[in-house]
């Protein structure tokens, strides 16, 4: 069976034109109701280059031979920030009908930091930074399964501290001051985890439909497995240590949070974000022949995928009563989504032509 990656840039072209017309049609007819599925959009595609920068980055403090298999979908993935990062416009142009905290009431307190200007310009930093991390990552001195130089390490050390800290900060304004009452010290690494298994996921995906068939690169692909493994475990373990916490101090200000979401209609998605963003994933790479069992990896990752997305969903759309047609959600999705295909497949096919002589291709074309 021929598997080219190339044939999902040509669904992604008519999913990401499917989509627009929909929030095209959905901004015209509800301009708040399109910020608000545009904002989900947005929060899920973002892991995608952020998890990218960060294995990198990782890679080059620890080192590890899965980056040779590793090393053409994570430069795609990277590839993506500039479009990842800017994708926030659409929904920050209604800034006003997403966060309350732009009509304050008279007891809110932290008015110095959640202000729009103050917010657009966190915005343009996190922007900056990203970018700037995105081409050390790509265009460093490393090559193939090597990490950067020893004495160009340190460089990628303080790179992580900054994306850890941008990120964290990215979460709060962007999910937490949705409601500007609630307070989570845990968040940011709850929305870290997320955002970096959905990355992964996706540059696992890519592995196990696309890459070498043979001995060595199943054992990358399980190298990366377990990388999948143990951060799925953390997310779990943070996500329940939040809600644990918070249950137990029962504070007026922290429990209508998560009570939004155990009595509304998106009620099912915690149930799907545990069971396919831990459940499944947890027993089934759990064993170690699954780790490199291509199909069995494939449908993790997609697991995943939908879990993340379930829990951005969770995340943003109980925080308002209004209701967003499912179909804007829907639209709003496809639309980024097959834009960051489009260009994550093209990453792809730069990595092929650009590989050393003698190299080989990065595809299977025979199962």
């Amino acid at each position: 069976m021929r598997r080219n990656p190339q044939w999902f840039a040509s669904a992604a072209a008519a999913l990401c034109v499917l989509g627009m017309i929909g929030c095209v049609v959905g901004a015209i007819i509800d301009p708040a109701a399109f910020c608000r599925a545009w904002l989900c959009s947005y929060l899920l595609w973002l892991g995608l280059p952020l998890a990218g920068i960060t294995l990198v980055l990782v890679h080059d403090l620890s080192g590890g031979d899965w980056m040779a298999t590793a090393r053409p979908p994570l430069d795609a993935a990277i590839a993506t920030m500039p479009l990842a990062s800017l994708a926030g416009i659409p929904a920050f142009i209604g800034l006003a009908s997403l966060y309350g905290w732009t009509h304050p009431a008279s007891d809110l307190g932290n008015v110095f930091y959640l202000n729009p200007t103050a917010f657009f310009v966190r915005y343009a930093i996190y922007v900056v930074l990203w970018n700037l991390l995105a081409a050390y990552a790509l265009w460093g001195a490393r090559a193939g399964r090597l990490p950067i130089p020893p004495g160009l390490s340190w460089i990628s050390g303080v790179g992580l501290i900054v994306l850890a800290f941008s990120a964290g900060f990215a979460s709060i304004d962007w999910i937490l001051s949705l409601e500007p009452k609630f307070w989570s010290a845990i968040f940011t690494y709850t929305q870290g985890a997320s955002w970096f298994n959905t990355g992964l996921a996706i540059v696992l995906l890519t592995v196990a439909l696309f890459g070498w068939p043979d001995g060595e690169r199943r054992r990358h692909m399980a190298d990366l497995s377990r990388i999948m493994l143990a951060t799925t475990i953390f997310w779990a373990y943070v996500e329940f240590m939040q809600f644990l916490i918070i249950w137990e101090e029962n504070l007026r200000t922290e429990i209508p949070w998560y009570l939004k979401r155990l009595d509304s209609v998106w009620q099912p998605a915690i149930y799907v974000s545990a069971a396919l963003g831990f459940v499944l994933p947890f027993f089934v790479l759990l064993w170690a022949p699954t780790k490199r069992n291509r199909a069995a990896v494939a449908i993790v990752c997609v697991s995943i995928l939908i879990s993340r997305l379930a829990h951005t969903w969770l995340l943003v759309m109980p925080e308002f009563t209004a209701p967003t047609p499912f179909w804007l959600d829907v639209a709003a999705i496809l639309a980024l989504g097959g834009a960051m295909v489009m260009l994550f497949a093209l990453g792809l096919r730069c990595a092929r032509r650009l590989a050393p002589a003698g190299a080989p291709i990065w595809t299977a074309d025979h199962g």
